[in-house]
């Protein structure tokens, strides 16, 4: 049997399921109309930001090749595709599988590096720069405190977090800031002590085993789940 990080699988599979809750959620306000008095804003964020720190810390012993990066490219494509022509609406560019497929890809030109830096400092290094320009999709640096001049959003560069005001995405994550969340979770892994053991078989780390497929697969399947209670 293969030895796993069981306590990472663990907070994998644990974050996916707390994301096919938030979609079902957005499925049932969105597409049914229900209302609920909530806001899940900030549901939303743990969950995406647990999902890009746990990627990050997993490159440390995760393999790294161009097949991953293919499938990556291919699932984003499927993604944009799929979205456009079945939910015009909510289609997306750029979004979370988007970033890590260009993600991926940088850290692999530039691993060598960011290996060599001070994983304790550059932790620390990283996440203040996420926090820094994390409001800069929407026009500023430093939680508001530096408003950043709106020619740099004309060209739309939205992959990069500088969106043109006509730019819109149902799932949103431009490499700034990102990429700085995904590397403090990289050198994040220099602060655990977490040892390889035998593959766990409980359901929450068998999803977080096969956590790609799951994020591939799981709307079209709540959609029809929905089509088939709600119609």
């Amino acid at each position: 049997m293969k030895k796993r990080y069981n306590s990472i699988d663990f907070l994998r599979g644990f974050t996916i399921i707390n994301m096919i809750i938030y979609h079902l959620i957005f499925d049932l306000e969105n597409i049914y109309g229900f209302s609920f008095p909530y806001n899940f804003f900030y549901y939303q964020q743990y969950i995406c930001m647990s999902f890009i720190f746990i990627s990050g810390l997993s490159l440390n012993f995760s393999r790294l090749d161009f097949k991953k990066i293919f499938v990556l490219g291919l699932s984003s494509l499927a993604i944009t595709l799929g979205s456009y022509f079945f939910m015009r609406a909510y289609a997306i560019y750029f979004g979370i599988i988007h970033f890590f497929f260009f993600v991926n890809i940088i850290f692999y030109i530039f691993k060598n590096p960011l290996k060599k830096l001070n994983p304790y400092f550059a932790f620390f290094l990283f996440l203040a720069l996420f926090l820094f320009f994390r409001t800069i999709y929407g026009g500023s640096l430093a939680f508001g405190l530096i408003n950043l001049p709106a020619y740099l959003y004309e060209y739309n560069l939205f992959f990069l977090g500088l969106p043109a005001k006509t730019f819109t995405s149902g799932d949103y994550f431009p490499l700034i800031p990102w990429i700085f969340l995904f590397l403090s979770g990289f050198y994040f892994f220099s602060f655990v002590k977490v040892q390889k053991k035998e593959a766990s078989h409980n359901i929450i780390n068998i999803m977080g085993r096969h956590s790609l497929l799951i994020y591939l697969l799981h709307q079209e399947v709540l959609l029809l789940i929905l089509k088939i209670l709600l119609r």
